[in-house]
């Protein structure tokens, strides 16, 4: 691999794990960070650019550790029911918004 690349992941890496941690809510990273992920899918990119941007940025950005240490509190605390809704609202949400920003990207171009 390049080290031009790396050093491109790293620092794209870096500033969505920095990002992540400014917002500190859940909900409003998991729904940006879907809306930037089907932004760029729909973007034509190079393969480097787009691995950069979807794996550097959107992986650690969105954090799914993050969100299932979310929903583990919930079993914790044994809310099962609250568990079962936030799990199924924020999965349809994030497709929905997901799909919005992939038909923004397309109408940009």
């Amino acid at each position: 691999m390049n080290k031009k690349y790396l050093l491109t992941l790293f620092l794209t890496a870096y500033l969505a794990t920095f990002l992540r941690f400014y917002f500190n809510n859940i909900l409003v990273v998991s729904i940006l960070g879907s809306f930037l992920h089907g932004f760029f899918v729909s973007r034509t990119l190079s393969k480097s650019k787009k691995e950069i941007l979807l794996i550097g940025f959107c992986s650690c950005f969105t954090s799914f550790s993050g969100f299932f240490h979310f929903l583990y509190q919930f079993i914790i605390q044994g809310y099962y029911l609250k568990l079962f809704i936030y799990l199924n609202v924020i999965v349809i949400l994030n497709l929905i918004i997901m799909y919005i920003g992939f038909q923004l990207s397309r109408k940009i171009t």
